[in-house]
């Protein structure tokens, strides 16, 4: 009796995985063609869908959009966003400011490792400790504050310029 249920269960089990994987297999697979059609960047249009995520980047400066999903985190005081595509580190402070900083890390130029609490950034490489105005408090980055770039809001577009 034992004999015949274990026979029963590996034949079933091994039956059971192929259909299982073999199915998902057979379904993933398909003749659709691909579109890999390079895009043009050059000719591309930057008004057309800069603003889609919210900001738009270009030689001078950043703008974000303070009212878009993406940043709406801002608006609040204590509210925070570490925003890679400027390599930017942004906090509200309260009364209507908003800091920005660079997000590489003056100590090793770790770029997306950061925690923000009590009013400190926290570089969580090498654990490097930043009060929200820039300067250094603690760690590895030995005196090195952040770099602190002009942040400027008006109509709830926040512009961030090098000093």
């Amino acid at each position: 009796m034992i004999k015949n249920r274990r026979k029963f269960l590996k034949t079933a089990s091994s039956s059971a995985l192929f259909a299982t994987l073999g199915s998902s297999f057979f379904i993933s697979c398909s003749e659709k063609v691909e579109d890999i059609t390079p895009v043009d960047d050059e000719n591309k249009n930057e008004d057309e869908d800069s603003w889609e995520n919210g900001y738009n980047i270009d030689s001078t400066n950043i703008k974000i959009d303070l009212n878009h999903n993406n940043f709406k985190i801002l608006k609040n005081t204590g509210g925070w966003k570490r925003f890679d595509e400027g390599a930017l580190l942004l906090v509200n402070v309260g009364s209507d400011i908003i800091r920005a900083f660079s997000s590489i890390c003056p100590h090793a130029q770790c770029r997306t490792s950061w925690a923000y609490t009590n009013n400190n950034f926290t570089c969580t490489c090498h654990d490097s400790i930043f009060k929200n105005d820039g300067s250094f408090v603690s760690g590895p980055a030995a005196g090195q504050d952040l770099k602190s770039l002009t942040a400027k809001v008006e109509d709830n577009i926040l512009t961030v310029t090098e000093d």
